[in-house]
């Protein structure tokens, strides 16, 4: 594992950006604005992601490490103070779209028009215009590499090559685990440029998710550690999870399904930790996490 690097990164959205949530043809709303007039009684959040997010930052700072924060544009609207702290912190801030919803359902004018209106909110909160970006709900379409680049964007961290789970077909038929070059390997290369993408790992042989959050909650920390662990054996590798993995559960009625996704939420009583947090520190003493940026600015990426 001597020289292989996690790149660590945090999405920076709500609960209510799930899939079964908001932002899917089988959400429960229609989309975010519903979701507030129905859970708020206005039409913007009450601000429950400031206390996850800078505990995020202080763990971070307690283990030294820089990440980069994907982050929605419509989040950045509701919480401009928050997004210029993490860069005042030290870490990058890459996009993640501007509302959290299924790439299929925006279609390419659609998905051109909101990632520039993303782009152009980040850019007037931070120093530099971002230059990665992650897909909602990681659904990658060919149609997408060329106008990410269009628009000055350096690198993806969207593919997860997992099966199909739970309804969701991530759509990727190779098997790649190391970052690597869309003029290289895609379905549809892009030879006139030189995006990059940073693919998530999935767990060996079975070829499920599993380098999130969302996993290490779901499936226990032994999982993510093993799938993780099996990908810097042949490269750099990433995990990603979410502050409002330590929020508590949302108080609304919940499926079977829908309490499976939100399973260990929240702080363990006994540690004052979530369950992934744990995860963290185990991998770091192993390798040493970096933001994206850092490594591909620096060409020490690829």
């Amino acid at each position: 594992m001597t020289g292989r690097r996690a790149v660590l990164s945090v999405d920076l959205d709500e609960w209510y950006h799930c899939r079964w949530a908001t932002g899917s043809p089988r959400a429960r709303w229609k989309d975010t604005a519903a979701f507030f007039r129905d859970h708020y009684g206005g039409d913007a959040p009450r601000g429950e992601l400031r206390e996850p997010t800078r505990r995020i930052l202080d763990l971070f700072d307690r283990l030294r490490v820089r990440a980069t924060f994907f982050i929605l544009g419509e989040v950045a609207t509701f919480y401009p103070d928050l997004v210029r702290e993490i860069e005042a912190r030290g870490h990058e801030v890459g996009c993640h779209g501007f509302h959290h919803v299924d790439i299929d359902l925006l279609g390419p004018e659609g998905f051109r028009r909101e990632l520039t209106e993303a782009r152009r909110v980040l850019a007037s909160l931070i120093s530099r215009p971002p230059i990665g970006y992650r897909a909602p709900n990681l659904l990658v379409r060919d149609w997408m590499i060329p106008v990410l680049r269009d628009l000055g964007f350096r690198y993806d961290a969207s593919v997860c090559t997992a099966r199909g789970l739970l309804g969701k077909d991530f759509g990727h038929e190779h098997r790649a685990s190391a970052p690597y070059r869309f003029r290289d390997r895609f379905s549809r290369p892009d030879p006139a440029g030189d995006m990059v993408e940073i693919p998530l790992p999935t767990f060996p042989v079975l070829r499920l998710p599993a380098a999130t959050g969302i996993m290490t909650r779901v499936a226990g920390r032994a999982w993510t550690l093993v799938a993780l662990r099996h990908a810097l054996r042949s490269g750099d590798a990433q995990y990603y999870f979410h502050p409002y993995e330590l929020g508590p559960r949302p108080a609304i009625p919940l499926s079977i399904r829908e309490r499976l996704f939100l399973r260990r939420l929240g702080l363990d009583p006994a540690t004052s930790s979530a369950p992934f947090v744990a995860t963290l520190v185990d991998v770091t003493g192993l390798v040493i996490y970096f933001s994206v940026a850092a490594l591909l600015l620096s060409g020490k990426l690829l």
